[in-house]
């Protein structure tokens, strides 16, 4: 199925882009519809080339990042196809890129096509770590909370972002690698595993915005998973049940969940949880069927 992408949203032309790489325009190939993933490798290899670096994709991944953010932050009613769509369908485009790539590109040790995944399964386990910002102090003006509190609003949103694409990219198989590379020193853990730690430990960690990009982890890991992981994963979700209901019965939820994650927060709550009937039904078909609905902003 074919997608597009926002049409108000403003990119430069494959010409000029090709002219001038650089972070701002490997963002705007990822969103230009005249751009295709052939065209868009070539641009990557040249940038790569041009930035020598031991992790020369990490510019890489943080453009189509920005690409995807500013698709989102269009009005929802300009909006063509879903936000879980927007995602993926970035997603894929840098994968279809890295399959492009020669052997000569290099990232952290693995070449070629599997260089793209190895780079994003390293931003990925950076990003899936939450760190809050610090308490302002007893005399910060007002127009610093209030910059602070933006500040903070903005990094819960782009941490939910990265839960989203960690989860698109698990869905479509982009980090299902183990290359043999034994000259790096160490094996490079299955995306299964470093997924599944993820999606477990979220659960417990004190702040929301950690449970939201747990339970959407999750899901995916749900959609990818084979039944006899039912009982499994019945468990750890019943887990995120009874640590929203706590996290519900807290007076601070009402002071962190405002605007649109407060939204994406109910949202997945109801999504997975709303009247239990998954656990009564007993059938895989039916629980797939409640946690492939859609999560919007």
């Amino acid at each position: 199925m074919q997608f597009s992408f926002q049409s108000n949203v403003p990119v430069a032309s494959s010409s000029t882009i090709a002219l001038n790489v650089t972070p701002a325009a490997l963002r705007d190939a990822f969103l230009t519809h005249g751009i295709d993933t052939a065209t868009l490798s070539s641009l990557i290899q040249s940038y790569v080339l041009s930035h020598p670096s031991p992790t020369p994709l990490d510019t890489v991944v943080s453009s189509f990042f920005e690409a995807i953010s500013s698709l989102l932050s269009a009005p929802s009613s300009s909006r063509t196809v879903s936000f879980t769509d927007l995602v993926s369908n970035i997603v894929r485009r840098f994968l279809d890129a890295c399959s492009y790539f020669p052997s000569s590109l290099l990232h952290a040790g693995i070449s070629g096509p599997l260089a793209g995944p190895r780079a994003l399964q390293m931003a990925l386990r950076k990003s899936s770590v939450w760190s809050p910002l610090s308490s302002s102090s007893g005399h910060a003006s007002l127009a610093d909370e209030m910059e602070r509190i933006a500040a903070d609003r903005q990094r819960r949103k782009d941490h939910i972002q990265w839960a989203q694409i960690h989860a698109a990219a698990l869905e479509l198989g982009m980090l299902n690698f183990r290359p043999n590379t034994p000259e790096i020193g160490y094996a490079v853990p299955s995306s299964q595993t470093f997924s599944e730690m993820m999606a477990r430990d979220a659960v417990w960690e004190a702040d929301e915005v950690e449970w939201v990009a747990g339970i959407i982890v999750f899901r995916a890991l749900i959609r990818t998973g084979s039944a006899n992981r039912k009982v499994e994963y019945e468990q750890l979700l019943a887990t995120y049940e009874r640590r929203w209901k706590e996290i519900k019965d807290e007076a601070r939820q009402a002071l962190v969940t405002v605007g649109s994650f407060s939204f994406l927060v109910c949202r997945v709550a109801d999504l997975v949880f709303r009247k239990s009937y998954w656990v009564r039904e007993k059938t895989w078909l039916t629980w797939g069927k409640l946690v492939s609905r859609d999560i919007t902003i």
